[in-house]
């Protein structure tokens, strides 16, 4: 597993900000091994675990989502996202936008989400974004979406400042401004 040592703070980070993490079976047949959610809980096997930053990554799509609707995620986040959009944009839901947000977007949102929580406990964000993950298996030097996120080129920044998560960065941090500190640094964990 890449970086074991970060479980143990990773979990009591998630605790702390209000997202459920239990060690056991539930974890099996996730998107990702070791790792699933139940009712919007996040569910772990530290012997199948890639990395401990999966954890941050899951959670990050579970924060971008109104946290009334967490009861209502499951292993296929973003389909169970997309699930909720339209019955809460009839019900006039004011928490709709921001679901609708992280329907479309939240693999981004997440992966920034992820980024942010890692240096926030004082790990490299190679935590995350390690070999194997999102899709890239060789690579020179830093893994490929760090460096967008790094570099201000990563879309998942800008959809978190719409979110009033965090403030505009980067390329478009010079255009727009919503008064809070800009990305990597998290004003809120969880949209709401």
């Amino acid at each position: 597993m890449y970086y074991p040592e970060a479980l143990e703070p990773i979990a009591g980070f998630l605790r702390g900000i209000g997202i459920g993490v239990e060690y056991g079976d539930g974890a099996a047949g996730g998107f990702l091994p070791g790792v699933n959610i139940h009712a919007g809980v996040i569910h772990v096997d530290p012997d199948t675990l890639a990395g401990s930053g999966d954890l941050l990554h899951e959670a990050g799509h579970i924060a971008v989502v109104p946290r009334a609707y967490w009861p209502r995620l499951n292993s296929d986040l973003q389909g169970d996202a997309r699930a909720q959009v339209e019955a809460a944009e009839q019900a006039g839901d004011p928490a709709a936008a921001l679901l609708r947000r992280a329907a479309e977007n939240g693999e981004l949102m997440a992966q920034a989400w992820s980024y942010a929580a890692a240096l926030h406990l004082g790990y490299s964000p190679a935590c995350v974004f390690f070999p194997g993950s999102y899709y890239h298996e060789q690579y020179e030097g830093d893994h490929p979406t760090q460096v967008w996120l790094g570099s201000g080129t990563h879309f998942g920044p800008v959809m978190l400042a719409q979110s009033g998560m965090t403030g505009f960065s980067g390329l478009v941090g010079a255009a727009w401004n919503n008064g809070l500190p800009p990305f990597p640094q998290m004003s809120r964990w969880t949209v709401d």
